[in-house]
């Protein structure tokens, strides 16, 4: 008897780590399936604002992100969210033309440079706060080498303003001061955000 209740307790310590292991794991799994840390922000449908609107979000891939992203950014000092829209400090509309569309708030600046064919360019950028290796830098995102992303854009009739949305990769990050590349990320970011009656430059009307 005394042997066989021995077994029993040998047996037992061995399957718990097993049991737990299998727990954390799945734990990890739902986490990694289901939790989005930088989870799109929904589009703003055209002629659906009284004024001029926008939003703009960078999304990071988990891999780009401490453990995966399994868990809030900001448990490791991140921003929960990267953007801006029009309720942001200092937002602002600084140019709306047939090549481009720059917009900014308190420490960012985004431009979307566009060809004669409307298509998204190279000169496209965004300018941003990060945290990155434990200090705040000015980062410098664009697109890679050939661009991937779009914007689709339809003027108002009435008003003649401008709405649309857009997705674009970001492979390239920088120090915008020293212009080094980080190396960061593994993953395109993707730049992604929608406005809605954004008006023309007078010089372009």
């Amino acid at each position: 008897m005394r042997k066989i209740h021995k077994d029993n307790r040998k047996s037992s310590l061995f399957y718990i780590p097993l049991v737990l292991l299998a727990g954390f794991a799945l734990v990890v799994c739902f986490l990694f399936v289901f939790y989005r840390p930088d989870l799109p922000v929904a589009k703003i449908a055209p002629a659906s604002s009284s004024g001029p609107a926008f939003v703009v979000q960078v999304v990071r891939p988990r891999l780009g992100l401490p453990l995966g992203g399994i868990l809030p950014p900001q448990l490791f000092g991140l921003d929960a969210h990267l953007g801006f829209d029009s309720t942001s400090d200092g937002a602002t509309i600084r140019s709306v033309g047939p090549g481009r569309i720059e917009l900014g708030a308190d420490d960012w600046d985004l431009l979307i440079a566009l060809d004669g064919d409307g298509r998204v360019t190279s000169q496209t950028q965004v300018v941003f706060d990060l945290v990155f290796e434990d200090r705040l830098r000015r980062v410098r995102c664009r697109p890679g080498d050939p661009v991937v992303g779009t914007l689709n854009s339809v003027t108002l009739g009435e008003s003649g303003e401008l709405s649309g949305n857009f997705d674009i990769e970001l492979a390239r990050c920088e120090d915008a001061e020293t212009g080094k590349p980080l190396g960061w990320p593994p993953k395109p970011l993707v730049l992604h955000g929608s406005f809605d009656r954004l008006p023309f430059d007078r010089d372009t009307e």
